[in-house]
């Protein structure tokens, strides 16, 4: 891996995971672990699959936590 998607990795890291440690929801919380895990294989280019809502999770809560990992991952990946 080069140096530049490591520290392109270690930004999104630490802004994702201040993001997720801040979610009270478990079942919430347990999803944007995975879906950043697959922003994180997209990242490196491997070939990825958006992870399944989970029954429990409601439709605001899901496209909030997608919309703002996805803001995320093109702040430290936009050249992706």
């Amino acid at each position: 891996m080069d140096r530049k998607i490591s520290e392109a990795l270690l930004g999104f890291n630490s802004e994702a995971i201040l993001y997720c440690d801040g979610i009270s929801d478990v079942v919430a919380k347990d999803y944007a672990i995975e879906y950043t895990r697959m922003i994180q294989q997209r990242a490196t280019g491997s070939n990825v699959q958006f992870p399944r809502i989970p029954s429990g999770l409601f439709g605001p809560s899901s496209s909030l936590i997608r919309s703002k990992l996805e803001t995320l991952s093109r702040k430290y990946f936009s050249g992706k």
